[in-house]
C-alpha cells in the first residue's frame, strides 16, 4: 500500500499519528505501507477517513487520491446495488481478483 506512505507524507502525519487514529500499533501502519500486510476491511475503512480518501486509492486502484462520497446522479438498480453490496464484504485480495477480472472483461481487445 505505497499510497498510504505518499499520502501519509503529504498531510505530514507520522505512522505513530495514523496508527493512533485508526486504532492499530505503529508497527501494523509500518507493514501496510510495506506491503507485508493488508490491513481488515474496517481497519481499510478508517485509514481512508482519517486520511480523506478512498480505500481504492490506498489499495492502489485509483491514482486519484479524492474520497468517493456520493454516487450523484446515478441510478443503480436492484442486481447492481446488491452487487456493491456483495463487493463491500469481500476480503481485500479478492476485491483485487474482481477488480482484475472486470477489467478483462470489460477491456475492448483490437
Amino acid at each position: 500500500m505505497k499510497n498510504l506512505k505518499i499520502l501519509r507524507e503529504k498531510k505530514k502525519k507520522n505512522q505513530l499519528n495514523v496508527a493512533m487514529n485508526v486504532g492499530v500499533s505503529q508497527e501494523m501502519i509500518c507493514k501496510y505501507e510495506s506491503g507485508e500486510v493488508y490491513p481488515s476491511v474496517a481497519v481499510l475503512i478508517r485509514l481512508a477517513k482519517f486520511l480523506d480518501t478512498s480505500t481504492d486509492y490506498l489499495l492502489g486502484l485509483t491514482d486519484n487520491p479524492l474520497p468517493v462520497t456520493v454516487l450523484e446522479g446515478i441510478n443503480l438498480n436492484k442486481e447492481e446495488m446488491e452487487l456493491i453490496q456483495k463487493f463491500t464484504y469481500l476480503a481485500v485480495e479478492d476485491k483485487l481478483k474482481l477488480m482484475g477480472y472486470i477489467d478483462a472483461l470489460t477491456t475492448i481487445k483490437n
